[in-house]
């Protein structure tokens, strides 16, 4: 029993220290951020080796991390063609980061959702006490103005992650009502602060989703869950013609993002113009005169960039947690923060700020190990039956 609670304890760890130190660093945007992240995850993963031997990964965890490796390397190997091939490499190394944090969480496994959301929670605890303590910021930022957006440095990446903790709260802490709302009470300040829609528009899906499993109701997951990808899909498609500039007024200047970056689809449609370009692409076209390096929507920028292959890899990766969380609910929480990460995946730059992606990542992985465990657990034997493992069961 030691072991196991030693266990839950080092994922814990992992996941508070991984969301922490990559919020406080910046987000993690910046290179050097990515390189010292990659070097703990696999140290993490490496002691987690050492401590309790290799194992063999499921299927759904192979797709998961080889989808990720995989589009690490074609972001690599697109700097061959690529217009900005500098940029192209330097994509592909962030992508390693999460490549090994990935790999650390399935190794590590442990309380990986606790560690999540303590982290998320501390965070926002910070964030909303800074303000109060400060007051607004005199002058506003020229950037996110009033918003709250300290220690992350965007104000919609530090509302997705509390978008991430509001289902994680729901999910881990619905049976201790003083408690959810002690911790809910910072997460939805940092909503409201934060003032992004995408991020509120997460939150409602993933609590939508943990509160459907946790009543036993799959079948309104997969509405959920159907009815999200479908808004998402149409959101990003409209702007494609020339309907840009008359939705600008409803969803802000991303109309204008996603048009630029369906013209770089139809330049490129199968391997795209190469890894990170999209700035150059904004630079040459700027239908509006503002400054904007991504297309603010991993899946069209990933079209935009690398193509229907990019795109397939990215579906690979992030496929399998969802795939889990549709056809055998285990986690209600990790299902509700991982749906809300892949939607508000679709609707800002959250690639690009590894603290958000990682904790996304996190909730993913901890959704793969609960499936694993679900599986694995043996039937009730009685005496003169045989006890069987699900795991050897053929469907």
């Amino acid at each position: 029993m030691r072991g196991v609670e030693r266990r839950e304890a080092a994922g814990a760890a992992l996941a508070f220290a991984a969301v922490v130190l990559l919020s406080f660093a910046d987000g993690g945007f910046f290179p050097n951020a990515w390189r010292a992240g990659a070097l703990a995850f696999a140290c993490a993963a490496g002691l987690a080796l050492v401590a309790s031997g290799p194992r063999r990964p499921t299927r759904a965890e192979a797709l998961l991390v080889g989808g990720l490796a995989a589009f690490a390397l074609w972001a690599a190997v697109s700097a061959a063609w690529s217009i900005d091939p500098d940029a192209s490499l330097l994509d592909a190394q962030r992508t390693l980061l999460y490549v090994a944090a990935a790999v650390a969480a399935l190794l590590v496994r442990g309380a990986l959702l606790a560690g999540t959301l303590a982290g998320v929670v501390a965070v926002c605890v910070y964030s909303v006490s800074e303000r109060l303590v400060r007051g607004e910021p005199e002058p506003p930022d020229p950037l996110q103005g009033t918003l709250l957006y300290e220690p992350l440095g965007y104000a919609n990446g530090l509302g997705a992650l509390a978008a991430f903790g509001i289902p994680l709260a729901v999910g881990l802490l619905g049976r201790r009502p003083v408690l959810l709302a002690a911790v809910l009470t910072p997460l939805l300040g940092v909503l409201v602060l934060t003032g992004s829609r995408a991020a509120m528009i997460a939150a409602v899906a993933g609590a939508a989703v943990t509160a459907a499993l946790r009543w036993g109701s799959p079948s309104a997951v997969r509405g959920i869950v159907a009815a999200a990808a479908a808004a998402l899909a149409l959101a990003l498609v409209l702007p494609a013609g020339s309907l840009a500039d008359d939705l600008a007024p409803h969803a802000g200047q991303r109309a204008w993002y996603w048009h630029v970056a369906w013209g770089d689809v139809g330049e490129a449609p199968v391997v795209g113009r190469g890894s990170g370009t999209f700035a150059l692409s904004w630079a040459e076209e700027q239908p509006v005169p503002q400054s904007v390096r991504d297309a603010h929507s991993l899946y069209l920028e990933t079209l935009a960039e690398l193509g229907l292959v990019g795109l397939a890899l990215v579906a690979l990766a992030l496929a399998p947690p969802l795939v889990a969380a549709l056809r055998r609910p285990a986690a209600p929480a990790a299902a509700g923060a991982y749906v809300a990460f892949c939607l508000h995946a679709g609707l800002d730059w959250d690639w690009e700020l590894p603290a958000v992606t990682v904790t996304g990542l996190l909730c993913g992985c901890a959704l793969l190990l609960a499936h694993e465990r679900k599986k694995s657990v043996p039937l009730p034997s009685t005496p003169g039956t045989v006890t069987i493992d699900k795991r050897n069961v053929r469907s």
